[in-house]
């Protein structure tokens, strides 16, 4: 009888030691959610900013190019948004050669690390054409 207690008792331990895994699992895929989601936003805003203030429907870099006087006032404050809001996080938006009206927005961030080893690093990356 004190046999199949201890049997019982390793078979439970193994089920709880499972759970606790699949919680850990899980604590870390809703932050990398949570990660993915705010660079999404990030991007969105961005978009928002381009569109409400018109910046490329001319095909002009008022928005982007920092050689445009100061105007890219806006662009730089994205960037620092980005840095703020995500670890070790970075944004850039590029303009596409023949087409000056589309945008590719590239946010960087590195990921908290899991363990002791290297820290993963994610990269989200949005293609939008500004009318």
């Amino acid at each position: 009888m004190l046999i199949e207690v201890l049997a019982a008792i390793l078979i439970f331990s193994f089920g709880i030691l499972g759970l606790v895994g699949l919680q850990a699992a899980t604590i870390n895929n809703s932050i990398s959610a949570e990660d993915r989601s705010q660079a999404a936003l990030l991007a969105d805003n961005l978009v928002a900013t381009l569109w409400s203030k018109g910046k490329l429907a001319t095909g002009s870099c008022d928005l982007l190019c920092a050689a445009d006087g100061g105007n890219a006032k806006d662009y730089t404050n994205w960037q620092a948004r980005v840095k703020a809001a995500l670890q070790g996080g970075s944004g850039v938006a590029t303009l596409d050669a023949s087409n000056a009206k589309l945008v590719t927005i590239t946010i960087s961030w590195t990921a908290a690390a899991k363990s002791k080893t290297a820290a993963a690093s994610h990269t989200y990356t949005t293609e939008v054409a500004v009318q």
